[in-house]
Parts: structure tokens; sequence; C-alpha cells
């Protein structure tokens, strides 16, 4: 899947330069997920794997290249989520919507910009059927602070991701920060249940 991946992911390198866009265009990759650590999947610094919330399942790298806009080699740590994408391309494009989103532009940190962090809390939800039941299981964080379970059926844990990156020491569950976090997963569970995810049935 690697080296498929690898080739055709080159072939559209390739078509860009052939047509000359290569140098107005600004190309994002990016994953959905960690590896699958059953088949060899090493998520290191990170712990956990797909499927799971600790950081080595949902903690992705991002590369962009934008020749002339984004500097070759340059890193940035800014967190981000995969839903950051549609304002980040809209305003690279100069596209313009009047609709409230949930995602925030990340362009002027691909820029080499400063961009401070944002004040908000980001959400994971896994609901899938089989060994899973239909049963939802969560992730919620804001900043260092991050409340988390890997399966439907364990409790939720917090942990400070800047003193414990790797999630192995759960912090008390009167922890100030732990109900900050479960308020906050609590109403955006609650709002996301107000629209129905399947068709009503006739």
């Amino acid at each position: 899947m690697i080296t498929r991946l690898d080739r055709e992911v080159g072939a559209i390198l390739d078509t860009l330069d052939a047509l000359g866009l290569a140098d107005n265009t600004l190309v994002i990759f990016t994953s959905d997920n960690g590896g699958q650590l059953n088949v060899g999947g090493n998520n290191a610094p990170h712990s956990g794997g797909k499927q799971m919330m600790s950081e080595g399942g949902i903690c992705e790298p991002m590369c962009a290249v934008w020749p002339g806009r984004i500097k070759p080699g340059s890193r940035c740590g800014r967190v981000a989520m995969t839903m950051d994408l549609f304002p980040t391309i809209c305003e690279a494009a100069g596209a313009k919507f009047n609709h409230e989103i949930d995602g925030r532009t990340i362009l002027p940190a691909l820029l080499g910009g400063h961009q401070p962090e944002e004040d908000r809390f980001l959400f994971w939800v896994r609901l899938e059927g089989g060994r899973y039941k239909g049963k939802p299981y969560y992730a919620a964080r804001k900043g260092d602070w991050k409340l988390t379970q890997n399966r439907a059926d364990e409790p939720l844990r917090l942990y400070n991701l800047k003193d414990d990156p790797r999630e192995k020491r759960p912090l008390p569950g009167d922890h100030e920060q732990y109900k900050v976090l479960h308020d906050a997963l609590r109403e955006h569970i609650e709002k996301a249940n107000r629209v129905p995810w399947k068709r009503p049935e006739k």
C-alpha cells in the first residue's frame, strides 16, 4: 500500500510539473489515523495506533508544499485537525464562504508566520459496528490537556501531554481539568446528537 501510495503521489506531482502548475499549487498530504500496530505500524514517539484515541492513533504528520510560499524543509508544531484544511485551502485560493464552520485556517502557520494556538476544544469520536457493537468512544483535548478512552468499555482518563506525551500516567478523576474536558465533551455529544446520522425509517 505504501509503495503504491508513493508512486501515485509522485504521478500527481509529476503531472503538476508537466502542466506548468506546480508553482501555483498548494499540495497537502496527511493521514486520517496512525499506523496499525498488528501489522508492524510504528507511531513513535507516541503510544498506540490505528483505532485508538492515544496520540499514536490520532496525531498525524502533515506535509504541505507550495513553491515560493512555503519554505522547503520548514517545520511547524501547530496542532490542527482535518476540518481545518477546508478553510486553509479556501484562504489559499482566495475563495469565500459565509456559513459557520468549526475548522480554522492554519495558512499563516504554513507560510511561516506567527499564528498563536487558538483557545478551543478538539473532539474525536469513533462509532462502528462489529467488535465495537455500535458503542462510541471519545477523546477531547484543549491545549496540553487530553481526556481519552481507547475502547467504549473503558473509563475516560485525563493526561497532560506536555508532562506525559506517551499517556502512561493518568491523572485523578477529581482533577479540575477532568471536569472541564468532561463537561465540554458532554456538551459536544449532546449537540452532535441533535443531527441524525441515519436516515429516518419509513
